[in-house]
């Protein structure tokens, strides 16, 4: 149990598939899903350490930090331009170098990003490492944020 880690709170939405009954940009369902999460975890973003994030393109990863909460709406660019996710930031984003630096092995995201986390609050990720890691957010998504899961996980052992 010294390495024990566990899943504090987990949500799962599903959206409308077709794009066009909904606003892509929105992500409402990534939206629901965090906050869903969130409150059955007892959590806030600014109790987290790190996310692993569903960076399957640019415009996905900006669009979910809009709709974790890290940014208002169309301003997910600024949480890069100001650091708030780079490694030494008030919440590191995919400190493993996300989805396409272990060539995006689809159907294995979801397993990889929770190993990635499970890592961190183990102190176990070498140089990814982040820092006192006790809490760590994994968003998931399928489809164009049709299907979108979020575990919260926290180092118990």
């Amino acid at each position: 149990m010294r390495r024990a880690v566990a899943v504090r709170a987990r949500a799962h939405v599903n959206d409308i598939l077709a794009l066009s009954r909904r606003d892509v940009l929105a992500f409402e369902g990534p939206k629901r899903a965090w906050a869903r999460a969130l409150q059955q975890g007892g959590l806030t973003l600014d109790d987290l350490s790190l996310v692993e994030t569903h960076d399957c393109f640019t415009i996905a990863e900006l669009l979910e930090y809009e709709a974790m909460g890290l940014a208002a709406p169309g301003q997910g660019h600024r949480v890069i331009e100001e650091g708030v996710t780079s490694k030494d930031g008030r919440l590191p984003v995919n400190p493993s170098g996300g989805l396409k630096s272990k060539g995006h092995p689809i159907g294995a995201t979801g397993v990889s990003m929770h190993v990635m986390a499970a890592m961190q609050l183990m102190g176990e990720a070498g140089g990814m490492q982040v820092p006192d890691a006790k809490l760590a957010g994994v968003f998931n998504m399928g489809g164009a944020a049709v299907t979108s899961y979020v575990s919260l996980l926290e180092r118990v052992g």
